[in-house]
């Protein structure tokens, strides 16, 4: 009894704050829906009517799955849509995985509601086809076929493929030193280039998509009006994988010139397991000096090393025998491995911009 009147106030205070939270998350809730149903309404122009999940249908969910996230149904243009608002972290191959369950099990079309997040998940969204919407933001509805991006973010017109002189200036500037204000001349030294030319076409092109401006008259430099992370979010979509082609080798690599790349350089970077196969990059035109006494060409099955011949040196983007983050992630981006979409969310996630 005397325990009991000792531990009472606290007891009560204890209960008290449990109450509390629960209200304020009650609270929350309902105004991440009320900004939603605005949003939708104003965006649309349409009434949107909004109603519970019977608890009959959770039951047909895993068990897991009907505590990870919050369900409402709504209709929109007489079709009824189950909103399942994914509010921890996740990748777009799970959110996949989780949404394509409830749609089987629901016979119902899920729309992910999710906070902001990286450009870069968001693409990945769209690429897999997947229903999301982002309050304020952006919405995708391809049902509905309504792609809605956040006012004034038009996207760059990707009439042309960036050149891969133009890739690997920006993942320079990225990666390894502003290029800000540099004169070409100073930045095809940079870049190893030869021609300075090579350098105009390729600054020419990223001041035509509107990634920089050109200052100077007979000395020209470039001038990046955004940061490094806005740059890359902007950039990326244009950008495309560095591998030009690749050959299979029995034996060892001795070259310094040749980088490590592909699942050994995502392993690096990330958690993922390293693969037994040796991966490695090296720059144009360089496949006719690798075979020798150390090194034989061999068929796929046979080979114990992959060499990548890029469209560009790897070694003006990295600072380490791998080959640059950036530039991995375009290798892998469209792999739908969830293992490998994890991955290089961390990747990208590491990056110090």
């Amino acid at each position: 009894m005397f325990l009991y009147s000792v531990l009472y106030p606290y007891l009560c205070m204890i209960s008290y704050s449990m109450i509390l939270s629960k209200i304020n998350e009650i609270m929350k809730k309902q105004h991440i829906m009320q900004d939603l149903k605005e949003y939708l309404q104003e965006t649309l122009s349409v009434k949107i009517k909004v109603k519970s999940l019977p608890p009959k249908a959770l039951k047909s969910l895993p068990i897991f799955m009907a505590n990870l996230y919050r369900f409402e149904l709504i209709s929109l243009y007489d079709k009824e849509f189950l909103l399942v608002f994914a509010e921890g972290d996740f990748t777009t191959g799970q959110l996949k995985t989780h949404l394509d369950t409830i749609s089987n099990a629901l016979k119902i079309t899920p729309v992910a509601v999710v906070g902001n997040m990286e450009a870069y998940k968001r693409k990945r969204l769209i690429e897999k086809r997947i229903p999301f919407i982002i309050t304020a933001k952006q919405m995708y509805l391809p049902d509905l076929l309504i792609d809605l991006k956040e006012f004034g973010n038009n996207p760059v017109e990707q009439q042309e493929t960036m050149q891969p002189a133009a890739q690997l200036l920006l993942l320079h500037h990225l990666q390894i030193e502003s290029l800000e204000n540099l004169n070409f001349a100073g930045i095809a030294d940079k870049l190893g280039y030869n021609s300075n030319m090579t350098i105009t076409r390729a600054a020419y092109y990223l001041h035509k998509m509107g990634l920089c401006e050109i200052r100077g008259t007979r000395d020209k430099s470039l001038h990046f009006g955004m940061n490094k992370k806005e740059i890359w979010e902007k950039v990326e979509p244009l950008m495309t994988s560095p591998v030009k082609k690749i050959q299979y080798f029995s034996g060892y690599v001795s070259d310094g010139n040749a980088y490590k790349s592909n699942n050994n350089a995502l392993a690096h970077y990330s958690d993922l397991n390293d693969d037994v196969l040796e991966y490695y990059a090296v720059r144009p035109g360089y496949f006719k000096f690798l075979p020798g006494a150390n090194l034989k060409p061999a068929p796929k099955n046979e080979g114990n090393i992959c060499i990548e011949e890029w469209k560009y040196n790897p070694y003006f983007a990295t600072k380490t025998k791998y080959v640059d983050p950036l530039s991995l992630y375009l290798c892998f981006r469209n792999d739908e491995n969830e293992r490998v979409e994890m991955a290089l969310e961390q990747l990208i996630e590491n990056i110090k911009w």
